[in-house]
């Protein structure tokens, strides 16, 4: 249970459910919020990490709120990463996620920029 691997009580791997939802730990379970599901979230029921395999994981960038699309059973599918897109251009907010290990990036100009700069750098993305 750390962040970007995936759990060891997953019921069938990756792709599974929680075998211990019921009693899984304050730290980092119960505390974690998924975007999907945080107070006043834009996102769809599709977008469920159950029914997408993918948890959306809140961050900051620059003064707005940024997504990353971390794989909880399979990579954003591409009508996940269609919607995303479209919020992103409506509402500025980018996101980070990644198909087949490779990881990511959608948003403005200033956004792309900085992961450039990042991945030039060698610093990861997220």
């Amino acid at each position: 249970m750390h962040p970007g691997q995936p759990c060891h009580f997953l019921q069938g791997g990756r792709g599974g459910a929680c075998s211990i939802y019921a009693e899984r730990p304050q730290s980092p379970c119960r505390n974690f919020v998924c975007g999907w599901l945080a107070p006043g979230s834009p996102f769809p029921d599709e977008f469920r990490p159950d029914r997408s395999g993918v948890i959306i994981v809140t961050m900051r960038w620059r003064d707005g709120p940024c997504y990353v699309l971390l794989p909880a059973g399979k990579d954003p599918g591409p009508e996940m990463l269609e919607g995303m897109k479209a919020y992103a251009r409506h509402s500025g907010a980018p996101f980070y996620y990644s198909v087949n290990g490779e990881r990511l990036g959608y948003g403005p100009a200033a956004f792309q920029q900085e992961m450039l700069d990042k991945v030039q750098r060698g610093v990861p993305l997220w």
